[in-house]
C-alpha cells in the first residue's frame, strides 16, 4: 500500500541519512517539510507517518522546542505515527545520554518526550574500529538485531539503546543482540490515539543506497560496511507491522 511519508529536512538532518530514508521510501509518496512549515502549518492529517531522520538532535530542538513540538505531539497523539531513526530517536525520549563522561557529551532534557526515559549512546562495540561515533564512517558498524525470534542485520552509526522511567507506554520490536544484556534497539510508544517508532539503528539503509552515496575517503570503510549489510537486512515487515 502506498503510503503519504513527510520526511523532516531542516537543521541538524544528516545528508546520508536523509537520502537512504529517500531511497528506502521510493515507492510511497514522499514530501519534505521544514521547521518554519510545522510551526506555521503543523504536519498534515493526510500525512500516514512523519520521518525524524538521523543527524544531530541539537539543531532539531534549537528550532521546533515550543509551537513546533507541540505541532508534532498534535499530529501524532490525533491518530499520526512518528519514526524517529537515531538522532529522530534520541529526540524522541525525554532525556538524552549521548557519550556522557566524554569531551562530546550531550546529556540533556528533551520536549518532545514520547518514550519516558534515555536514550543512551553511543555504542562503539558494534563500530568496525570499536571507536565513539566521530562523524566518520569509521566509527559505523552492522548491528545483528533480533525481532520475533528472527535475526537481522542493520546498519549502525552513533545510534541509541532505551533505558525506561516507566514501563506504562512502550513496546520492544528488536534487540541488540551483541550487547550484554540484549537492550532494545528499537520501540514503538503509544501517544494518545497515534504512536512512535523509535530506532537506534539506521534499518533504512540498505546495500544500495549506502554504495551510492560517496563519503569520500572512507569510501573503502563503506565497500566493507555494504558487503557485511547483505544478508540477512532487517525484515521490514516486521516495522511495517509495528506501524
Amino acid at each position: 500500500m502506498v503510503k503519504n511519508i513527510c520526511v523532516y529536512d531542516d537543521d541538524g538532518v544528516g545528508d546520508f541519512s536523509l537520502h537512504a530514508v529517500q531511497h528506502y521510501c521510493a515507492e510511497h509518496n514522499v514530501t519534505s517539510i521544514s521547521a518554519k512549515t510545522i510551526i506555521e502549518k503543523g504536519i498534515s492529517h493526510d500525512t500516514d507517518i512523519f520521518v525524524m531522520p538521523g543527524g544531530a538532535d541539537r539543531p532539531y530542538a534549537n528550532k521546533l522546542n515550543g509551537v513546533g513540538n507541540q505541532a508534532i505531539r498534535h499530529y501524532v497523539e490525533n491518530g499520526g505515527v512518528y519514526l524517529g531513526i537515531c538522532a529522530g530517536a534520541y529526540y524522541a525520549c525525554s532525556s538524552i545520554e549521548f557519550q556522557k563522561g566524554t569531551m562530546q557529551e550531550i546529556c540533556e532534557p528533551r520536549e518532545l518526550r514520547f518514550f519516558d526515559g534515555i536514550g543512551i549512546g553511543c555504542l562503539p562495540t558494534i563500530t568496525v574500529t570499536e571507536k565513539p561515533y566521530d562523524n566518520t564512517l569509521q566509527t559505523a558498524g552492522i548491528a545483528n538485531l533480533k525481532a520475533m525470534r528472527k535475526k537481522f542485520t542493520t546498519f549502525y552509526w552513533g545510534g541509541c539503546t532505551f533505558v525506561p522511567h516507566t514501563k506504562d507506554n512502550y513496546s520492544v520490536i528488536a534487540t541488540y543482540e551483541d550487547i550484554d544484556g540484549q537492550p532494545p534497539a528499537i520501540i514503538s510508544c503509544v501517544a494518545g490515539q497515534g504512536k512512535a517508532i523509535l530506532s537506534g539503528v539506521h534499518f533504512e539503509v540498505t546495500p544500495a543506497s549506502l554504495e551510492q552515496y560517496s563519503f569520500g575517503p572512507d569510501d573503502a570503510f563503506k565497500h566493507s560496511l555494504s558487503k557485511k549489510l547483505m544478508s540477512p537486512l532487517f525484515d521490514i515487515q516486521i516495522l511495517e507491522d509495528a506501524l
